[in-house]
């Protein structure tokens, strides 16, 4: 007997597979689980947008990098979007030591954060009931 998966199933298996160098525990786990569903809602908006593929691919890789770092070297025990906010881009040092020191890529870095950050303002306003 043939089962397609639901769309739930299919939304769990994409973040999983989108999260799974991200964790090592159930704690991180549930983090990256968070962090992963988050970033991936981002991109599909990101999608709509009206964005070049290549733009689009490029905030992609960057939110991909986000992750990984916030849940390797951020210290937090609760996802939450607003630990977007206000701090501007982290893990610069680590995006240069492991990724790219070119100004290019770590100013499209800063870019995707930005965005991100623009992006949890506007869910907030919206949930403000306005």
């Amino acid at each position: 007997m043939n089962k397609f998966p639901s769309a739930k199933e299919k939304t769990d298996l994409r973040v999983e597979t989108y999260i799974k160098d991200w964790n090592w525990d159930a704690a991180s786990h549930e983090f990256a689980l968070q962090m992963g569903a988050f970033l991936l809602q981002f991109i599909d908006h990101l999608r709509s947008s009206g964005l070049s593929q290549k733009t689009i691919r490029k905030h992609e890789a960057n939110c991909w990098l986000i992750g990984a770092f916030e849940c390797d070297y951020g210290d937090h025990d609760v996802f939450t979007p607003a630990l977007f906010l206000g701090g501007g881009p982290a893990f610069l040092y680590e995006f240069k030591r492991k990724v790219s020191a070119s100004q290019y890529a770590l100013t499209s870095y800063k870019s995707t954060w930005c965005k991100i950050e623009k992006y949890v303002k506007t869910l907030a306003h919206d949930n403000a009931g306005h």
